[in-house]
């Protein structure tokens, strides 16, 4: 067996483990369906936060690592198309809320959008809102994972690329940031 089929093998072990504590517990199933489904809903809020505050930059800041890790994201779907778990494995679980199928697996959108706007605010130096958010896009993460919709291997690529793509547009936004002229 080689790293690759190792990787397959225990990205669906962690996967199908979610799955199975999701349909076993009402509690469960639950949780996951409320970040899965909803968690992102949090991230939105912020977003008015941010425009109540007049937080302009930090809110243009978002937006654009959304756009940053949307274009690569449909950079790997013109590729890559990975299929759903469930489509993948019709044989041993289904499709309960559903999901659309003709979506790529690889990356969740939900988690790279959460892990950008939390990493975008964290850095923009509201750090109990971003730290607050980093969680909620843990949760969600985990919540695509316990619906059935995502491998493990998804959810660490949407994290890579939000954080990456919400870094890189930091530094992009501070260095117009810097070279505006002052007014006085």
């Amino acid at each position: 067996m080689n790293i690759f089929d190792t990787i397959r093998l225990y990205d669906f072990r962690i996967y199908f483990r979610l799955y199975e504590l999701s349909m076993s517990s009402i509690f469960w199933r639950d949780f996951f369906y409320i970040f899965g489904r909803y968690g992102i809903i949090v991230f939105f809020v912020a977003f008015i936060y941010l425009i109540m505050k007049k937080k302009i930059r930090a809110f243009l800041c978002i937006f654009l690592a959304m756009g940053v890790a949307g274009a690569v994201d449909l950079l790997i779907y013109m590729f890559w198309q990975r299929p759903r778990p469930f489509i993948a494995h019709s044989d041993l679980v289904s499709n309960i809320y559903g999901t659309s199928a003709n979506l790529s697996s690889f990356p969740s959108s939900h988690t790279y959008i959460a892990f950008a706007i939390a990493t975008s605010i964290f850095l923009y130096g509201h750090r109990r809102l971003g730290s607050v958010l980093f969680v909620m896009a843990i949760l969600v993460a985990m919540g695509r994972i316990g619906l059935g919709l995502h491998y493990p291997s998804d959810i660490v690529g949407g994290i890579l690329l939000g954080i990456l793509s919400g870094v890189a547009v930091y530094f992009m936004v501070r260095g117009w940031e810097k070279r505006e002229p002052e007014v006085k």
